[in-house]
């Protein structure tokens, strides 16, 4: 199930980009060949890059796969690691809990006011903003979970 899952976000971000894509060079194309720029493509490539960054970030990108300096982390017996993943996670999961309410007021505050060119409500351009920091909280709870649980040297 896991897998399909995957499977589907990453097809969806690809088929974002994939839009993105053909509109970025239909966007070259009536600009440089045929010197008619096209205001709602510049505007499309924008909410289309929004949408991939954070879908992706909160679908695909795992955690390891972030940057990390970490030579304290690193330094320390595995009971400090799990004592320090626990506190950066209450403390990641906490500050975007309280993030969550204020951010979807943020956009649905947001849907009064349409994009310049193509009108689409700003609400849907911020809304993917939502689905990252809902992965975020529920990603981090249950990395919490497992930390508390008997099997938590594995996810240090």
């Amino acid at each position: 199930m896991r897998r399909r899952l995957e499977a589907l976000a990453g097809a969806i971000a690809a088929a974002i980009f994939a839009l993105l894509f053909v509109t970025f060079v239909v966007q070259v194309a009536a600009r440089f060949l045929f010197n008619r720029p096209l205001a709602w493509s510049d505007e499309l490539v924008v909410i289309l890059y929004i949408a991939m960054v954070f879908w992706s970030a909160a679908t695909l990108l795992k955690e390891r796969e972030h940057v990390m300096f970490d030579l304290v982390y690193a330094a320390l017996p595995a009971r400090g690691q799990r004592l320090m993943a626990l506190v950066g996670v209450v403390l990641i999961a906490g500050l975007m809990g309280v993030l969550l309410p204020y951010a979807f007021d943020y956009v649905r505050f947001m849907h009064r006011e349409p994009t310049a060119v193509l009108g689409v409500p700003f609400s849907w351009v911020f809304a993917p903003f939502l689905v990252f920091v809902l992965a975020v909280v529920l990603m981090y709870v249950h990395k919490g979970w497992k930390l508390l649980r008997s099997g938590w040297r594995e996810q240090l």
